[in-house]
């Protein structure tokens, strides 16, 4: 695994992948729709290749000489499947396509645990997929696609499965600095969760061994909503949990979602953000990280959570008597 492709680069999990690969001494080529997003690339050295996965002969590009393609783009909102279609299904496939095409060996695609509907049992490699959210559905058809491309070529899949991904940079930790963070519901699901580090070192594993086939992943242990908001405030203390009844936060949703669907961007405000919360998503333990060799190197909340903690506290002096905020 030597000439990489990474789509979603500037995202958040991509971000986190870009700076693991250029640690092991690989310069990844990435997929840059919006130029000044690369940025917040600028600590590492990678080769940006303009283009969209709207524009196939952009892909084309991107794909020429290149051996593993870590495919994490695509519009990252729980909206509704026409919205989501064109980057996750349709440009999905057209990275395919033009990965095979251009004899590229293996296909890593980052998919979701939201193919897979409420779980009373942790979900395993016997347990099929039956998305209850258009996010879950338009990741399922894109991996259909994927496999089904792959079944005709000498290109190899990997679909991971991934569940709530977190980090210093992650929308929920953007909310818990500002000092509020809102539940839509009343937190008794479990749910499986992964430290980007983890979600990233992965995607490398599974790209560089070559391991083939589709299966949901997180830590060792899925916990519930509330265990998780529990220890992050006896952790730190410092923002207040808003939660509301899952009926109102649907109700507010059916609202609020009609309003923004009109604007372009990517929103969160929808009824399938308050149903994708509610959703009881537990994971198996150790799926794939034993196959590969691997283990989390946060392998449960207690572990993840003050890492994360640790990330984003902000080294920049200030003397005491200057500091005026409570946390």
């Amino acid at each position: 695994m030597e000439n990489v492709l990474v789509t979603g680069a500037t995202g958040f999990i991509g971000t986190e992948l870009v700076h693991q690969l250029s640690a092991m001494g690989i310069v990844p080529r990435v997929l840059v729709r919006r130029p000044h997003r690369a940025a917040l690339l600028a600590a590492v050295d990678v080769e940006p290749i303009q283009g969209d996965l709207l524009v196939p002969s952009s892909l084309e590009r991107a794909v020429d000489g290149v051996d593993t393609v870590f495919h994490l783009g695509g519009r990252a909102s729980f909206e509704s499947y026409r919205r989501l279609a064109p980057t996750m299904v349709d440009g999905t496939t057209s990275l395919a396509r033009a990965a095979a095409a251009a004899g590229v060996g293996h296909f890593v695609h980052a998919s979701s645990l939201f193919v897979h509907g409420a779980e009373s049992d942790p979900i395993d490699g016997t347990t099929p997929p039956r998305p209850q959210l258009s996010y879950g559905r338009a990741k399922l058809e894109a991996e259909e696609n994927v496999a089904d491309i792959c079944s005709n070529t000498q290109m190899t899949l990997a679909c991971l499965r991934l569940p709530h991904v977190f980090g210093p940079q992650s929308i929920l930790f953007q909310q818990i600095r500002s000092g509020i963070a809102i539940f839509p519901g009343r937190m008794v699901n479990r749910c499986g969760q992964l430290h980007v580090e983890d979600a990233a070192r992965l995607l490398i594993a599974v790209g560089a061994q070559r391991w083939q086939g589709r299966s949901a992943v997180a830590d060792s242990n899925s916990v519930t909503w509330r265990e998780f908001f529990d220890l992050l405030h006896e952790l730190y203390p410092y923002f207040r949990l808003i939660s509301f009844p899952t009926q109102l936060a649907l109700m507010g949703a059916a609202v609020i979602e009609p309003l923004l669907s009109r604007k372009t961007r990517p929103t969160l405000y929808t009824k399938d953000t308050v149903v994708g919360f509610n959703l009881d998503l537990p994971v198996a333990p150790d799926l794939i990280w034993s196959e590969i060799g691997e283990s989390p190197r946060y392998p449960t909340i207690y572990e993840s959570l003050p890492a994360v903690l640790d990330g984003y506290v902000h080294y920049r002096w200030r003397h005491p008597l200057d500091d005026r905020r409570s946390a």
